[in-house]
């Protein structure tokens, strides 16, 4: 009896942390506060969007997030695409493309206005929910214009 209660609290285990996977895209930048002379408000805002290719499907329309001056990186949680994962419908395999940037938000002006980003070109293809899932969706060290 001990060992079926030893076996099903095993499975209990392993079942929560398959699902409690957080999905995120690790986004960082230059040490780059764009020439802002901060009063303490201003802030970098980083916006994630992924499309599932293979599908024909927008899963993230644009999760942003506001990052204080100092810190050079984010993991942006997308939860959307692990719940896409799951979706059984889908008729592929989901490939993604994704999208990050980063905009200085300069606290010059009320409110914030942005006045440097790091372009549009910013993309990531063929990105599988394995990737995902092992937290390999990175963009490192993106650029100022």
């Amino acid at each position: 009896m001990k060992k079926i209660l030893l076996l099903v609290a095993a499975l209990l285990f392993s079942a929560a942390s398959v699902f409690s996977q957080t999905y995120v895209v690790s986004v960082s930048w230059q040490h780059n506060e764009c020439n802002c002379l901060d009063q303490g408000n201003s802030y970098y805002a980083v916006k994630v969007v992924i499309y599932d290719d293979a599908n024909d499907v927008t899963v993230v329309t644009g999760t942003e997030v506001r990052v204080a001056f100092g810190t050079y990186s984010v993991d942006v949680s997308v939860p959307e695409v692990n719940q896409h994962c799951a979706d059984q419908t889908l008729q592929f395999p989901p490939s993604y493309t994704v999208w990050a940037g980063v905009a200085v938000f300069c606290d010059d002006t009320n409110p914030p206005e942005s006045i440097c980003n790091t372009g549009n070109n910013n993309s990531l293809t063929n990105q599988t929910c394995t990737d995902f899932a092992d937290g390999n969706v990175n963009f490192n060290g993106l650029e100022f214009n």
